[in-house]
């Protein structure tokens, strides 16, 4: 008997088949795609707003050379997973906000996977939110900050003279939980074999390595979520990568200066991912990347200091931007507007997988 998520993804793929679903075939079999989210919400207010440049020097610097959406909108339900699964889905969802369900409709990384027949190593979703771990089935899902946490907690019960200010304790505490497995941090790393675990293992190690004794102290999850990318990137060079950073919803706390260093934090990462792109022979000319937040956060009209949520559902709250860089990108502005749901819809005909998506491909990048 199917289950119930075989079922609904059997009855997306019939029904897309029916109604002639979203198909194409790239101009290179090898397009690659990165999605890249300003997790944890963030407003056109302290980013592209004339006065919130001066906190994203890096995305204001990239927007001339690729195309820039003015008008990204979010008409779902206003919380992290479902906004992030709608971006992945094509379709706009409704489930558990905590990621205790996966969502109601296959994603990209699953059709993409299934219709092209690419190995395990080709998907992974990097994520800095730990309920996160169910948001891409069949799919490598990491979480490093959750692997960071675990590790301070366990450096700082044992306490020890230096503590996490000794950072080959830190290192040493992170390495023997990925070889304790990364489930327990819940992680799902689609085994593929013994020699892709110990490779895994491997590669997220040598990124722990770089993070840990950098010439800056590590200070952000998302810092380390940026490491494990790039390292993924050059160890496996993955067709299609979620990259969800999340600092931003530090915004929770009320502190509007850590809030606005979160943005200018993930402006400063989404910066260096480019120029990965840019200077790795696996990515350069051939990688489109897709940056945009999941929400907007709730305007100040509502609130004496609206940027602490999300949940109003005023404009502040879903109409945000897109900023796509990189091949097949023309040039250029588009006051809008387009959708979320857009986002898979355009992934999928970029790397030429049939798609079930309540939104279309985008012209101005496919």
């Amino acid at each position: 008997m199917l289950s119930k998520r075989q079922f609904l993804q059997a009855a997306g793929l019939t029904v897309a088949n029916q109604l002639g679903a979203i198909a194409a075939q790239p101009s290179d079999a090898k397009r690659k795609v990165i999605i890249v989210t300003f997790g944890g919400g963030v407003r056109y207010a302290e980013t592209f707003s004339k006065d919130g440049l001066r906190n994203i020097p890096r995305l204001a610097e990239l927007q001339p050379a690729g195309h820039f959406f003015r008008d990204c909108r979010n008409l779902g339900v206003l919380s992290h997973f479902n906004s992030t699964a709608s971006i992945l889905t094509g379709q706009w969802q409704r489930v558990d906000d905590f990621g205790f369900q996966p969502p109601a409709s296959p994603t990209i990384f699953e059709s993409f996977r299934s219709q092209r027949r690419v190995s395990p190593a080709e998907t992974w979703a990097i994520c800095t939110n730990k309920s996160f771990a169910s948001i891409a089935p069949n799919t490598n899902v990491v979480l490093p900050k959750q692997l960071l946490l675990e590790a301070v907690k366990d450096v700082v019960s044992k306490g020890g003279e230096l503590g996490v200010a000794d950072r080959s304790n830190v290192q040493r505490r992170l390495e023997t939980i990925l070889q304790e497995g990364c489930e327990g941090v819940g992680w799902t790393i689609f085994k593929g074999g013994r020699q892709l675990d110990k490779k895994v293992r491997d590669t997220l190690t040598h990124a722990l390595v770089e993070y840990i004794h950098g010439p800056e102290a590590p200070t952000s999850g998302d810092e380390l979520t940026f490491f494990i990318t790039r390292e993924v990137m050059r160890e496996f060079a993955p067709q299609l990568i979620l990259v969800n950073f999340w600092d931003m919803d530090v915004a929770h706390w009320g502190s509007y200066s850590l809030y606005l260093q979160a943005v200018t934090r993930t402006d400063r990462l989404v910066g260096m991912l480019w120029d990965e792109v840019r200077e790795n022979s696996a990515y350069k000319d051939k990688t489109t990347v897709l940056v945009l937040p999941e929400l907007g956060r709730d305007g100040d009209i509502n609130a004496a200091n609206g940027f602490l949520n999300h949940r109003s559902g005023d404009a502040s709250c879903r109409n945000m931007w897109m900023l796509a860089l990189g091949a097949g990108v023309d040039k250029g502005e588009t006051e809008g507007p387009i959708a979320h749901v857009d986002i898979a819809a355009t992934a999928a005909k970029l790397l030429g997988v049939k798609f079930d998506a309540a939104g279309k491909p985008i012209p101005e990048i496919v």
